[in-house]
């Protein structure tokens, strides 16, 4: 009894063993076979189309590489060209700026002389000349010019710079600078070597020799070197309406 129970129980566990390596041996047959078909053929074809993309990736790295290498280039010229261009422009503005300095336009400082006159506060008696008892245009252009011959760099009368267009004359008792009406007392600041202006205003035959008429009348006339002066730029219009360069029509 007990060795048929045994067979028995022999015989129940062999049972799902044969069937589980069977289905195994099917599963597996079907893998290979499958891997048979698509696997192994699909992974040759992958390696091929894998070593192709190497190369093209290969390829497309070295073509980038010379492309960054011409932009680096070109990136240099740029800037190379664009470093030249500050230069010039810095150059042409430093031009411009002299250019606007020598016309009269910015203000200046620097060592200099004042020079002021005023008219009498005497009378004319029936016998004198009034001419000598009051500055006249005259005067103020005589000094001007004076002071432009002995070296002067800037020149204002009573804040009015004088520019190459500043015309001086006699409008009644004041003088039109500028087309500005200036009074006595005037107060003529020129900025150069001081010595240098002084000294030719002083020398014989200069303007205090020429002003001695006015002088000898109380016409007040002082002249006195300073280290700093400063003088302010041209306020007025300088356009040229009829004057052109000349070449300028070609």
């Amino acid at each position: 009894m007990n060795n048929k129970n045994n067979q028995h129980n022999k015989g129940n566990w062999q049972i799902p063993i044969a069937i589980t390596c069977m289905l195994l041996g099917i599963v597996v047959t079907m893998q290979f076979k499958m891997q048979e078909k698509a696997g192994f053929p699909q992974l040759s074809n992958n390696r091929n189309d894998m070593i192709k993309m190497v190369h093209e990736l290969e390829f497309q790295k070295n073509k980038l590489e010379k492309d960054l290498e011409q932009k680096k280039k070109e990136l240099s010229n740029f800037e190379q060209a664009a470093g030249s261009k500050e230069d010039i422009l810095k150059a042409m503005q430093n031009q411009l700026d002299a250019i606007r300095t020598e016309a009269g336009y910015t203000d200046v400082k620097g060592p200099g002389i004042i020079v002021e006159l005023s008219d009498s506060a005497k009378r004319p008696a029936p016998k004198d000349d009034p001419f000598f008892f009051i500055v006249h245009d005259v005067d103020i252009a005589t000094l001007v010019n004076e002071l432009w011959a002995s070296g002067a760099e800037a020149i204002s009368v009573n804040g009015q710079r004088i520019v190459v267009n500043t015309a001086i004359r006699c409008v009644g008792p004041t003088i039109l600078i500028n087309s500005v009406r200036l009074a006595s007392p005037y107060k003529v600041i020129a900025i150069g070597p001081s010595k240098d202006l002084e000294g030719a205003l002083k020398t014989p035959g200069g303007f205090v020799d020429y002003m001695t008429p006015s002088t000898n009348q109380g016409v007040n006339l002082s002249i006195n070197k300073y280290d700093n002066l400063e003088i302010s730029g041209f306020k007025g219009s300088m356009i040229l309406r009829y004057a052109v360069p000349t070449g300028a029509e070609k």
